[in-house]
């Protein structure tokens, strides 16, 4: 539970303050290996907002960023036990 407090803290931050080449593969990253990291869609709604064109609306769900990370973590689901090792 700590690691994805701090996890979700270091995207935050990232997204805050670091170029987009930095905070987009962070947000995979932590999309990839945060199980149900479903704060990444928000994060993502966080990046359109700020560095977006601006979001209105009904095209709230269907923006760049948030669109890209819900489709992503619909798909990581189903092979979410393939991905993670576990020691």
């Amino acid at each position: 539970m700590i690691r994805r407090l701090f996890g979700s803290l270091i995207i935050l931050i990232s997204i805050l303050f670091l170029p987009y080449w930095v905070y987009v593969p962070f947000l995979f990253l932590g999309i990839i290996f945060f199980p149900f990291f479903w704060e990444g869609i928000l994060l993502a709604l966080l990046i359109d907002f700020i560095h977006g064109a601006g979001v209105w609306g009904p095209s709230l769900l269907f923006t760049s960023f948030g669109f890209s990370a819900l489709i992503s973590l619909i798909i990581l689901l189903p092979i979410r036990e393939r991905l993670r090792t576990y020691a």
